[in-house]
């Protein structure tokens, strides 16, 4: 019994143990939104928004590439999250984002936005 529940804490610290923040400091390269009934990709990017970073102090060890870029999902409904990334593109600054490199978007691809501050 002792070594079954020494698996089964093993097994759970093994999907958090390697869980990784990143802080990252870029250029917000593209901004791409999939419509809600597009058909043109797979169904999981049906309403999904993303941007795509470039000039990056750090890069996150395990996040997708899109065109040589990091691609950064944005939850649904974070519309904020989406303002601000516009806002530092058009305005050429740069931003701050924060992400868990585990965590991933509705399309389970790409990295999931926990926190953007623009700089």
């Amino acid at each position: 019994m002792k070594k079954i529940l020494t698996l089964l804490m093993l097994l759970f610290l093994s999907d958090t143990a390697f869980a990784q923040r990143f802080d990252i400091t870029a250029n917000i390269a593209e901004i791409r939104y999939h419509g809600s009934t597009q058909t043109l990709a797979a169904s999981q990017w049906q309403d999904v928004v993303w941007f795509s970073l470039e000039n990056l102090n750090i890069e996150p060890t395990n996040c997708r590439k899109y065109r040589n870029k990091y691609a950064i999902a944005v939850a649904k409904g974070d519309k904020d999250a989406l303002s601000i990334a516009l806002a530092a593109k058009l305005a050429g600054k740069k931003v701050l984002i924060t992400l868990d490199d585990t965590v991933r978007g509705a399309n389970n691809e790409s990295c999931l936005l926990q926190y953007i501050t623009l700089l």
